[in-house]
């Protein structure tokens, strides 16, 4: 069969957020763009989502245009699909899309409608990358464990240089090579405080290799809590030597579940270890900055006076994210202090943090 149409699919990175939550805004940007671009505009609707996110689509007599917008992550997923043989308007109206949403990054790829689409199983992990301006690409000599949970897409896979990686959502989490230098770079803020270590809470952390190299400094107790059961069962079964016998311990309490629900801002923890993502979009249904600085208020509440949070941040690449940790830290912390690692399987410096709270 010969092609009957041209679909465009693209992901719009660190667009400009005031306009992905405005229908109007959306509506009036792909009535605008269709028309500048030559195409013919039949009519417009849109849906808006609780509380955040829009979907706008736009039917023209060549096929039809869709936005779906995730304003707590800045992002905009674009479907141009037409049937005309010129592909010079498709083309335009992307650049308009591109020039009204303002998008840092974009990805593309185009399938010819009508003929058959091929998907290949791929021996490539793509990582999504937090900074914009380059991705990072793994080879998988061998996928160990595939498998979507409740809350996400869980990944371990072999590769030749950095041994066996964990995954989740395509974001690399830890790598059996250098596991132990992230390990360290997050806990040893804790190791070299005066006094004993009393009751530390993990926040994350579900592959165990933090919690291993915390027990190592002896802690009276731990409580490590990750919203996901599977990746603590995956890692157990198939990281042994990232989390070891860890999760094994007495003095772990192991708590599955949703780290903003738990924490109830009772000052029981000498110290925190945050080792969760900047970038927590795939789990929360409002804004970033909001629901971080709420969550960066309850952890501050649930340490003791004088007790310390030491965190994981970003890439080093990724000032914005830098930036904001930056002022969520000394808003709700003291002695905030700021480290770079370099972790070789991030192929990244990454940015490590330590605050206390004040007496």
């Amino acid at each position: 069969m010969k092609p009957v149409g041209t679909q465009i699919i693209a992901e719009f990175l660190h667009c400009r957020k005031e306009v992905l939550n405005d229908r109007e805004a959306l509506e009036a940007i792909l009535t605008e763009g269709i028309r500048e671009c030559g195409l013919t505009f039949v009519n417009i609707t849109s849906h808006c989502y609780s509380p955040l996110g829009i979907t706008t689509i736009a039917v023209i007599s060549e096929s039809h245009v869709a936005i779906h917008t995730y304003p707590e992550a800045r992002h905009a997923s674009i479907d141009v699909f037409t049937c005309s043989p010129q592909r010079d308007p498709t083309a335009r109206l992307l650049q308009y899309l591109i020039g009204a949403l303002g998008p840092t990054t974009t990805r593309v790829a185009e399938i010819s409608r009508g003929n058959p689409i091929e998907v290949a199983q791929t021996d490539w992990i793509l990582n999504n990358a937090d900074a914009p301006g380059f991705d990072v690409r793994y080879h998988v000599q061998k996928r160990i464990f595939s498998e979507i949970s409740q809350y996400q897409q869980i990944d371990i896979i072999e590769n030749e240089n950095f041994g066996r990686m964990l995954f989740l959502n395509q974001d690399l989490q830890i790598a059996e090579s250098d596991a132990s230098l992230y390990n360290k770079s997050l806990i040893d803020p804790l190791a070299k405080r005066s006094g004993p270590l009393g009751h530390v809470a993990v926040l994350g952390g579900g592959d165990g290799g933090t919690l291993r190299e915390l027990l190592k400094h002896g802690p009276e107790k731990v409580t490590l809590v990750d919203i996901d059961r599977d990746v603590v069962e995956a890692s157990k079964k198939y990281l042994p030597m990232i989390c070891g016998k860890a999760f094994e311990d007495p003095r772990l309490t192991l708590v599955c579940d949703d780290v903003y629900r738990f924490l109830d801002g009772n000052a029981v923890y000498d110290a925190i270890v945050y080792d969760l993502t900047m970038n927590p979009e795939a789990f929360i249904a409002m804004d970033r900055e909001d629901y971080l600085g709420d969550l960066f208020r309850k952890i501050r509440d649930s340490l003791v006076p004088g007790g310390t949070i030491t965190l994981q941040c970003c890439s080093a690449y990724d000032t914005g994210t830098r930036r904001f940790t930056e002022d969520v830290l000394n808003r709700f912390f003291a002695d905030c202090e700021f480290t770079e690692k370099t972790i070789p399987s991030f192929l990244s410096p990454w940015v490590f943090a330590r605050a206390k709270r004040a007496r």
